[in-house]
């Protein structure tokens, strides 16, 4: 029927367009640090004969990157660094971090880095961030980071900056499969031509489902216009 196939294809449309603003998403952030990629798969739900587009974050760990920054902390296993914002305590495996103007330890958006007792704050020269968490400045104890993972990492809601909201309880990382890695940060966990292919593979079947509602289209205006025109 081509009114049931016109508005099959527009379905599919939806979903090629879908996939496309997500797709271009994950690949304007290739170089953002702790990015993770968003993908979209097409879903039948019990009970309906159409497949909707459903949308969930890859959460796996991207590559950590050797900077030798002293306050790139990459994180080698689950879990997340705890930041202060103005909507509460967030996530983030974004650690690329600096000095704030009273001596805090923060992120880029100027949300403060939290540690077990608060905010870290670091007076004075060297810097060492040990694969505990522990942090050190010139050789006495600034306190120690706060990582940890969520009960239920499917409960997440991503927010801009790389950021998280938890979405539920959250409890400290084991320590023997976490370790924090000083003057190295994580990478998105994505490979930008891969994306660019997919770009490539949704634009066309998008251009090919066009033609295809083009066709359909045709035919009814034939069937509307012409089919049993008395002459």
């Amino acid at each position: 029927m081509p009114l049931q196939g016109i508005l099959n294809t527009a379905r599919t449309l939806s979903f090629y367009g879908r996939r496309q603003e997500v797709t271009a998403n994950n690949l304007a952030n290739a170089t953002t640090d702790g990015f993770k990629a968003d993908r979209v798969l097409a879903h039948t739900l019990i009970g309906s004969i159409t497949a909707v587009p459903v949308q969930s974050t890859d959460l796996r760990q991207g590559t950590v990157r050797e900077t030798g920054r002293s306050l790139d902390l990459g994180l080698q296993g689950d879990g997340y660094f705890v930041v202060s914002t103005a909507q509460g305590e967030r996530l983030t495996r974004g650690g690329s971090f600096r000095i704030d103007s009273a001596g805090r330890l923060a992120n880029a958006q100027g949300d403060l880095v939290l540690g077990d007792a608060g905010p870290i704050v670091l007076e004075g020269g060297k810097v060492e961030v040990r694969g505990d968490g522990s942090v050190m400045v010139d050789g006495q104890g600034a306190g120690r980071l706060r990582v940890v993972t969520p009960d239920d990492p499917q409960k997440l809601v991503k927010e801009g900056f790389g950021r998280y909201a938890p979405g539920g309880e959250v409890h400290a990382v084991d320590e023997d499969t976490t370790q924090v890695r000083q003057g190295a940060v994580e990478e998105a966990n994505l490979d930008p031509l891969l994306s660019m292919v997919d770009l490539v593979t949704i634009q066309r079947a998008y251009a090919a489902n066009v033609d295809a509602l083009k066709a359909m289209d045709s035919v009814l205006g034939a069937v509307t216009n012409d089919v049993g025109k008395v002459i």
